[in-house]
């Protein structure tokens, strides 16, 4: 069982428990950015076959002659298989009230038989709080970073992996020299997005802008932004949408993906890799409904609950959900890196 101390210094700091228990209770694939930047499946039992069939093209033919026979050369419609197979995920926290005895929180503390049951209060809040947006970010980290032969990655194979293993992909990938490839300047990081851009296979460049993002390294995403500093482009390329900035390129929205330094530092992505030597810095320029995240937010099992032991004395959260991702068209996704 994966345990822990969920409450780390400075967790009781600020509190937001409004609305605290419906979120908790909601599934964790109702978060605003995956369900924004991704296409959710959430019907997902076990094993899902997403069938795909690649466009056709070059089957108009001049006619000689009547024939019974189909044209030459015979062009077949074909239809591609991919799995998504939904591994169950689990969350298993627990806390002892006594990590706050002591402290000014001991003043939110129940009386007499309860006084070590935290359910309702604000601290219990804070807690919960901090839990959701833990387990949000391992959704994100997993769907790009999984990697059945790393640990802590083990629960599954995330894009990168699986786009790592397409040659197709690989083959098209984007790469730039940077004068340090860690630490890509303003222009580099203009350059690599825009070969991206240009170089994108023709069924990706079709796709309306809405529909795309461009992933990027935080460091990537940052000195893009030295682009439009102090410029009209600032203006023309950025806004506010609900409440949040929006930065694009040529009309397609740039995600900054914090979670990647994550996986980058832990792992070998096969996408981050050339030489023999695994890059920090890079972009995946992709259609929204391209990458695929499959769930069963219909399960019973799928949501999480948080209650307390009288024997223990410990509050405890469980948590059971589905997971797995797929991509489908390699046409559709087109990587870059710095080296």
């Amino acid at each position: 069982m994966a345990t822990g101390n969920v409450a780390n210094k400075g967790t009781f700091a600020t509190y937001s428990g409004a609305n605290l228990n419906e979120i908790f209770y909601e599934p964790v694939f109702r978060s605003d950015d995956i369900m924004r930047n991704y296409r959710v499946i959430p019907n997902v039992k076990h094993k899902m076959n997403v069938f795909t069939s690649a466009a056709l093209t070059k089957i108009v033919t001049k006619q000689t002659a009547c024939s019974a026979s189909s044209q030459d050369p015979v062009v077949d419609f074909n239809i591609d298989e991919k799995t998504i197979t939904a591994g169950r995920m689990r969350v298993a926290l627990e806390q002892c009230s006594k990590e706050f005895y002591d402290t000014y929180i001991e003043e939110m503390y129940r009386n007499g038989v309860d006084v070590n049951n935290l359910e309702g209060t604000q601290l219990a809040d804070a807690i919960v709080n901090r839990a959701v947006k833990g387990i949000a970010q391992d959704v994100v980290r997993l769907a790009w970073g999984g990697d059945s032969t790393t640990a802590n990655y083990d629960q599954m194979s995330g894009w990168m992996k699986l786009m790592g293993d397409d040659a197709t992909v690989l083959a098209a990938r984007t790469e730039f020299s940077a004068a340090a490839p860690t630490a890509p300047t303003a222009a580099e990081a203009l350059s690599l997005i825009r070969n991206m851009y240009d170089n994108a296979p023709a069924a990706l460049q079709q796709v309306p802008a809405a529909d795309k993002k461009m992933f990027v390294t935080p460091k990537t995403y940052n000195a893009y932004l030295q682009n439009l500093e102090g410029t009209s482009a600032d203006l023309a390329i950025t806004n506010q949408q609900d409440g949040l900035l929006v930065v694009k390129f040529r009309g397609v929205e740039l995600v900054p993906m914090y979670e990647w330094d994550t996986i980058l530092a832990d792992t070998d992505p096969a996408l981050f890799l050339r030489g023999g030597v695994n890059g920090t810095e890079g972009a995946c320029y992709c259609a929204v409904e391209n990458l695929i995240i499959g769930s069963d937010v219909t399960d019973p099992e799928g949501s999480f609950k948080v209650f307390y032991d009288d024997l223990e004395e410990k509050m405890f959260f469980r948590g059971y959900f589905k997971l797995g991702v797929q991509f489908l068209y390699p046409s559709l996704v087109q990587w870059g890196i710095f080296y």
